[in-house]
């Protein structure tokens, strides 16, 4: 007689072992139903859901600080633009007045001349514009290495007036109506023109602008 326990053909159904679980973990860990766990996928859609209108806000931000930006920009160039032309404005009135001053200066001391001048007319009236005029000759003559020895004011010639330098034989007819820089000027070419030609002259009349004759 076999024992129930000699029967190899059975097999007894093995149920899978289940660990025990702590106190202090299952307090930790507490078991999620169904639905904390449907809630939790509903709260990850939703989360998933709005990253669109948070990349918007983000877009906005960028867009208003660019606007920003530019507003700023702009504002700095008009404060520039407004700094510049202030300073031009000042510029110019600082050029105004320090010209001012200086006519008041000439108005004041008029420029004397220093070389001997013979005045021809009766009497010795040498009127305040050939003095002037002569002065200038002398200051314009030393920019080309000149040197005026004496001027002569001729009869009944009130806007000319002969110069003589020193070390030329010849002199220079000029007219006040002409500047004093540009004459000069010309009478220095006609120097050069007369010592290369190797040709004496006995004055050179400059009195025609862009022009001059001598004898």
């Amino acid at each position: 007689m076999k024992q129930w326990g000699g029967n190899t053909n059975y097999k007894r159904e093995s149920k899978p072992v289940e660990k025990p679980v702590s106190r202090r973990r299952a307090q930790r860990e507490p078991e999620k139903t169904e639905h904390q766990s449907s809630e939790a996928w509903r709260v990850g859609k939703t989360i998933a859901g709005t990253s669109n209108p948070a990349r918007q806000r983000n877009l906005e931000h960028i867009a208003l600080r660019k606007k920003r930006q530019r507003r700023n920009a702009i504002i700095v160039i008009l404060i520039l633009l407004a700094l510049g032309g202030l300073s031009l404005c000042i510029a110019r009135y600082l050029n105004d007045l320090h010209e001012e001053r200086l006519a008041q200066m000439k108005q004041a001391n008029p420029m004397e001349p220093t070389v001997p001048i013979v005045d021809e007319n009766a009497g010795q009236n040498v009127s305040q514009r050939a003095k002037v005029f002569v002065a200038r000759l002398e200051a314009d003559a030393k920019d080309f290495n000149l040197e005026i020895d004496h001027v002569v004011l001729p009869f009944q010639m009130a806007r000319e007036v002969l110069v003589y330098f020193k070390g030329r034989t010849e002199y220079y007819k000029m007219t006040l109506e002409r500047g004093s820089t540009v004459q000069i000027e010309d009478a220095s070419r006609m120097m050069r023109y007369l010592d290369g030609k190797e040709k004496k002259a006995e004055y050179v009349d400059l009195r025609v602008e862009g022009k001059a004759y001598y004898k």
